[in-house]
């Protein structure tokens, strides 16, 4: 986990092997009525907590990275990925966290010293291709639909050891994928590739699902 306001770096469990609860920040005002007032109605599905009854003083708002399963307090709203097995929490923290003496008046933020382990315990790859597979719970090469530019995505089943070759086949003869159509990213290219699907008759990208018979990856070992 990377921190722009101060360029510290922790690391924290993988999000699909998240186990315990983790508070990755921490935000402090010093009084409710500091805060500007949001003035929109909001979604139907937005959260309220009611907080007319805390005491005047400084109110503290922890963020955490916990299991599926954790429990927060009761003033707290919990965001679950259930497929992923991770939860998002923030929560009333029961008393506000302390600041340096001549801050108190201030808007403060808190972020860890330290993470749950000293190195980094899964590499960004492997994290990559096991955050698909819980999302769509299969071990296998993954085809994602098109986007809304007909960018096709496919998952790896595991990390390649460099971007490998490819050939794609397509059940239509009349569909085909070009060089120029595929998308490689240096953080991702030896477990995703992206391309696109044209027409032959007309050179047009194609928007919506089409028929895959094989894709063959080549990394060489």
């Amino acid at each position: 986990m990377n921190y722009h306001q101060n360029g510290g770096s922790i690391y924290i469990a993988p999000l699909t092997k998240t186990e315990m609860p983790f508070q990755i920040y921490g935000y402090r005002v010093p009084a409710i009525d500091k805060l500007d007032e949001h003035e929109s109605t909001g979604a139907t599905e937005d959260p309220t907590i009611d907080l007319s009854d805390l005491p005047e003083g400084p109110v503290s708002f922890s963020v955490l990275i916990a299991p599926i399963e954790f429990e927060p307090s009761s003033r707290a709203v919990k965001l679950s990925y259930e497929a992923e097995g991770y939860s998002v929490v923030v929560q009333i923290d029961p008393v506000a966290f302390a600041v340096p003496e001549g801050l108190e008046n201030h808007f403060t933020t808190l972020t860890p010293s330290g993470g749950l382990f000293a190195e980094q315990q899964m590499t960004e790859e492997q994290a990559m291709v096991a955050y698909h597979q819980a999302l769509t719970g299969t071990a296998d090469l993954i085809v994602y639909r098109p986007n809304g530019e007909g960018v096709i995505r496919v998952i790896f089943s595991v990390p390649m050891r460099v971007a490998p070759r490819f050939v794609i086949e397509l059940a239509d003869p009349e569909l085909y994928v070009s060089d120029q159509d595929v998308q490689r990213d240096n953080r991702s290219e030896t477990v995703m590739l992206r391309f696109k699907v044209r027409r032959r008759s007309s050179g047009e990208v194609v928007r919506e699902a089409v028929d895959i018979r094989s894709i063959e990856l080549d990394a060489e070992f």
